[in-house]
């Protein structure tokens, strides 16, 4: 049976009696395709949302909030065997056999920048307030909103998604990582973090919002990242849209220019 090639490099780059890759620095290493990884460039992005948020006047807001307001991702695993110990002859020599496996990821955790009349924790406190109210502990979205209860209708999915430096290259294949949660909800609202006082101490805390998920990894899910990127997340010249942040401020055709011609092109393609 043929197997699927998962990784797009040809492997094959360092073999062979020609490559001096362990001799250190050289033509060979420097002009080899593979580069190391750099992280710190990451999207986190709601594929599907409770429908009854677009009935909430603040609610209807919650993707872009979260969505844009991410300072930090915490809760990337490890995947991992999982083992049984036998024992063999008289001095009982120990061998281990695989028993299952463990995939984690399942809980994670998502930082934002909180605002002054808590913007972040009561969009959070209305979703979690609506699948329980915290005085009575009924359900109350579905008598409000007229929808069946269930998780299917107060839980959303998402995707977190790893990338290159090269964030805006969506012709490329960018994605570095990918993981896709369903059954995604918070569990929690920090509000000790954000409200606690002690004399002398003045912060701007962030927000710390737990959740819990199930998680999906592997190659589909990383190419289903890269379709997710090019059309809902990087919007430019490949998929009719543009980059808000840039060309909304008409910087990106003056910044192209400087790299095509004067100074900054001399050092720029020396």
């Amino acid at each position: 049976m043929e197997t699927k090639k998962t990784i797009l490099t040809d492997l094959d780059v360092i073999s062979g009696s020609t490559s001096t890759i362990f001799t250190g620095l050289n033509d060979d290493l420097i002009n080899l395709p593979v580069d190391p990884i750099v992280n710190g460039y990451a999207f986190w992005i709601w594929l599907d949302l409770p429908s009854w948020f677009q009935d909430d006047p603040d609610l209807k807001y919650f993707k872009d909030w979260t969505e844009k307001n991410m300072m930090a991702f915490q809760g990337v695993g490890a995947t991992e065997l999982t083992t049984a110990t036998h024992q063999t002859g008289f001095a009982g020599h120990e061998f281990d056999v695989v028993t299952g496996v463990q995939r984690g990821n399942n809980e994670f955790t998502i930082t934002h920048k909180e605002f002054s009349q808590g913007i972040m924790r009561k969009l959070y406190q209305k979703w979690e307030n609506y699948v329980r109210d915290p005085r009575t502990g009924i359900a109350i979205y579905p008598k409000l909103f007229g929808v069946e209860y269930g998780a299917r209708n107060h839980t959303g999915q998402g995707m977190y998604i790893v990338v290159r430096p090269d964030v805006t290259n969506t012709a490329m294949n960018i994605v570095e990582y990918a993981c896709f949660y369903s059954n995604v909800f918070p569990t929690n609202i920090p509000l000790d973090s954000l409200y606690n006082f002690s004399i002398g101490q003045q912060e701007s805390p962030t927000i710390d919002i737990t959740y819990k998920g199930f998680a999906e990894m592997g190659p589909d899910v990383e190419a289903y990242a890269q379709t997710i990127l090019r059309d809902k997340i990087i919007k430019n010249s490949e998929n009719s849209g543009n980059l808000a942040f840039i060309d909304g401020m008409n910087s990106d055709p003056d910044t192209t220019a400087l790299f095509k011609s004067g100074t900054i092109s001399d050092i720029y393609n020396s």
